[in-house]
């Protein structure tokens, strides 16, 4: 077996750490889809290198993870307000304030 810190280890590590951070911005701003691509394109470089690949697989799931979470909420949201936008803008906007509980506040 391999020691885990071979040659071109890093790239592992650099896959799991962006797998994280993708996680972690998805939640805080929405910006995790792109470390996630960078994560998955990382983490499968990093196993056909060969080069630290148990981190280099977390990082592809939580990569992965980050990307379905996103899908999902682009789904969740355009399912919920698809329904508003035949309206006129009025109405719209009295819609979409009850589908997802905010007041929207126009100057």
């Amino acid at each position: 077996m391999r020691p885990a810190t071979g040659r071109g280890g890093g790239l592992g590590t650099a896959a799991l750490v962006l797998g994280i951070a993708s996680v972690l911005l998805l939640v805080a701003c929405g910006l995790g889809v792109l470390t996630a691509i960078a994560g998955l394109i990382v983490g499968f470089i990093a196993v056909a290198k060969d080069a630290n690949r148990r981190r280099a697989w977390v990082g592809i799931a939580l990569s992965a993870l980050a990307l379905v979470i996103a899908a999902a909420s682009v789904v969740w949201f355009f399912s919920r307000a698809s329904a508003c936008m035949d309206l006129p803008p009025g109405l719209q906007e009295r819609c979409l304030e009850e589908r997802f509980g905010i007041r929207v506040e126009v100057p």
